[in-house]
């Protein structure tokens, strides 16, 4: 199907005699006391907390604690907070004005070195544009792996045009997400929308650089063609929103808003049909920016083997039980170190069964890097079971 599609380049007085009055007072200063007794802790001082409640040691452990939680959680906050207030009749507008400024271009240049026959080695300078979307007011960004892939430095245009320099946080060849980070005071912030909530036919909105920065801040407009499309595209297959909204080169990493100027996509793939745009939805590309973030990496658990299905024809043919045949292993891999060999028939991981690849996959994807796990393997008629120590998979 790699023909079909292309990247995107929040006070009175009592009368009374003496005594009334020496009563009423000992009367009084006596339930005074015992008020001062129980609410006393709740009595705001000048070294008490803003809420006006003295913190006992049993507070100060738990407030203590939850503090050593935050600062062990490097997280920052993504997505602003709060309604954008989109009231119009043709909201549109105020998309543009609200959410544009947090849609920036962005610059890839590389340096190609080359060997001439005549002048020796030379060097090549090249230029990509693309588009980001600023998640944090700590400056991070979220863009596409193709458009900042193989950069020696990374740009950021600005609403207004100013440009800043970007450091690369982390990125992902296989969800084509990546992050990268700028220090710039007073950046617009978009809200981060539900992409689950998404429904076909509801208005779509494509902020982006079409075509390079003079098209900057591009505002096009369609609607929600269809959601949960499953598109392959080179080895990897990636589940997107389908907007007729227009999407041109340059809009790659580029934002698809909703009606509420939330953010429920990021532009990627354009269909060389016209009319057929994809994004990746929010709630697929978030998480990854979050780990991005932390890790600077997708930890992604694998065998290190190429794979391919048994199909009925070969069940039939050559008697294979049905399973995941391994065509290929990479050299000191994880199933490499295990002693399997081509053409080894994968039947299960630990209690599953498994019979196509994305049965595996989903099986191996349940653990972590470095977890050692059983596989069930049938090898010339025979069935054993080999633990495997799953390894970091590049992508």
């Amino acid at each position: 199907m790699n023909e079909f599609y292309e990247f995107d380049e929040r006070s009175y007085h009592r009368k009374g005699g003496f005594w009334r009055y020496t009563a009423v007072a000992l009367i009084f200063l006596l339930l005074g006391a015992v008020a001062m007794y129980y609410i006393s802790p709740y009595i705001q001082d000048s070294n008490s907390n803003i809420t006006g409640k003295n913190i006992g040691q049993e507070d100060k452990t738990t407030i203590e604690k939850d503090v050593e939680e935050d600062e062990s959680n490097n997280l920052p906050s993504l997505g602003a907070k709060g309604d954008l207030f989109i009231t119009s009749d043709n909201p549109v507008v105020e998309i543009s004005e609200k959410v544009g400024p947090a849609i920036v271009g962005i610059t890839n240049r590389s340096v190609i070195k080359q060997r001439s026959p005549f002048f020796g080695q030379i060097e090549e300078e090249l230029e990509g544009y693309g588009s980001g979307i600023i998640i944090s007011e700590e400056g991070y960004i979220v863009t596409n792996n193709h458009v900042i892939e193989d950069a020696d430095e990374i740009v950021v245009i600005l609403k207004g045009g100013k440009e800043v320099q970007a450091t690369l946080i982390g990125q992902d060849s296989v969800t084509d997400v990546a992050v990268i980070k700028i220090e710039e005071p007073d950046l617009t912030v978009a809200k981060i929308g539900d992409s689950d909530k998404v429904r076909q036919g509801e208005l779509a909105i494509a902020i982006g650089n079409p075509l390079g920065h003079t098209l900057a801040g591009t505002v096009t407009v369609g609607v929600v063609s269809a959601v949960n499309r499953q598109i392959t595209y080179g080895n990897n297959q990636f589940t997107m929103i389908q907007t007729d909204a227009a999407i041109n080169p340059g809009n790659s990493g580029g934002a698809l808003v909703n009606s509420k100027g939330e953010v429920i996509g990021m532009n990627t793939l354009k269909s060389k049909a016209e009319g057929l745009g994809f994004a990746i939805p929010s709630n697929v590309f978030m998480p990854i920016v979050e780990e991005l973030i932390q890790k600077g990496k997708i930890e992604r658990p694998g065998i290190g083997v190429l794979i391919a299905q048994v199909t009925d024809e070969m069940v039939e043919t050559y008697g294979y039980p049905k399973g995941v045949a391994i065509v290929q292993i990479a050299n000191d891999s994880a199933a490499d170190k295990a002693g399997l060999l081509p053409n080894d028939i994968i039947l299960g991981v630990e209690d599953k069964k498994v019979e196509t690849v994305d049965e595996l996959k989903d099986e191996i994807n349940k653990y972590q890097v470095g977890d050692i796990v059983k596989f069930t393997v049938w090898r010339d008629g025979k069935e054993f079971v080999v633990p495997i120590k799953l390894q970091q998979l590049e992508g």
